[in-house]
């Protein structure tokens, strides 16, 4: 039997990955004209390399420990939702922060932010989440040379490997966030119309559905990591090479939509094939 490729659901997949993509370019190209840019020097050993990593792979350590108690012993969905606003409020701010005065970058993501919890339908809770990943993925792409995002890469792959299908706690962080109405990601509809539709309310459908997804979801290191490899390829080699990270991550779009639409996966690691093919795109840049 054919498998349904579910060809509109897709297109939205790469639209949608694609602006977080784009947005933190722009913003790494304010950061880069603005000489905001202090990557280290190349490591001469892998030893140097992984004093370099360790800073970031012990903050990313400990923010996945704070979510795991957070969801543990804060239940009620209004501690949810605070948790929810102060990691956003990080991210939108470092993006309105590298175009306007700070105070008038503080209104603007205050008011980005409150609109998300205001009117939390699809259209508000994706754009709060395109411009925090797309802010954290300038910052951190403008500190950190490509050969150690390589490497960051390859060791969060492996991570979120074991975290789907092994210890499934990702898989368990996934469903608690959304039995509280508050995806830890974008959410895709496959029919713009559905962008009006409350996010508690596709929450609790992602929840029950059993055969075929109304809407993909794509969690928030899926899309930031991407980027924050495009963003160091600009900062470093230049354009051309943050375009082949950039379409490289959209070949790894695609293999993890027909996985997840062939049935052949109920969840899935994205990082794996999304860090491979960027690599791979990153790889074949360097010969123009």
């Amino acid at each position: 039997m054919a498998t349904d490729l579910r060809i509109n659901l897709l297109a939205s997949e790469l639209a949608m990955f694609l602006t977080v993509q784009v947005l933190a370019l722009f913003v790494g190209f304010q950061f880069i004209a603005t000489k905001q840019v202090n990557q280290p020097q190349l490591p001469a050993t892998i030893a140097e390399g992984a004093v370099q990593l360790l800073p970031l792979l012990v903050a990313i350590a400990i923010a996945t420990i704070i979510l795991i108690l957070f969801l543990k012993y804060f239940k009620s969905p209004a501690s949810a939702k605070l948790f929810l606003a102060l990691i956003l409020f990080v991210g939108i701010n470092i993006v309105f922060d590298a175009f306007f005065p700070s105070l008038i970058a503080l209104i603007l993501t205050i008011f980005v932010l409150s609109a998300r919890f205001l009117k939390p339908n699809v259209f508000t809770h994706n754009l709060v989440f395109f411009l925090a990943l797309a802010g954290v993925g300038a910052r951190l792409g403008t500190l950190i040379r490509v050969e150690l995002v390589i490497g960051l890469l390859i060791i969060l792959s492996i991570y979120d490997y074991i975290a789907v299908f092994k210890t499934k706690h990702m898989v368990s962080m996934f469903k608690d966030m959304l039995q509280k109405g508050i995806p830890m990601g974008i959410v895709i509809p496959e029919h713009p119309s559905h962008m009006s539709r409350d996010i508690s309310e596709v929450s609790t459908s992602k929840l029950k559905e059993k055969t075929k997804k109304s809407f993909m979801m794509l969690g928030g290191g899926d899309l930031a990591f991407p980027a924050l490899f495009a963003v160091s390829a600009l900062a470093q080699y230049g354009l051309t090479q943050a375009l082949g990270v950039v379409f490289g991550s959209l070949a790894g779009i695609v293999i993890i939509h027909w996985l997840i639409v062939s049935k052949k996966f109920r969840a899935l690691p994205a990082l794996p094939p999304l860090a491979a093919t960027a690599i791979l795109g990153f790889l074949i840049s360097l010969l123009f």
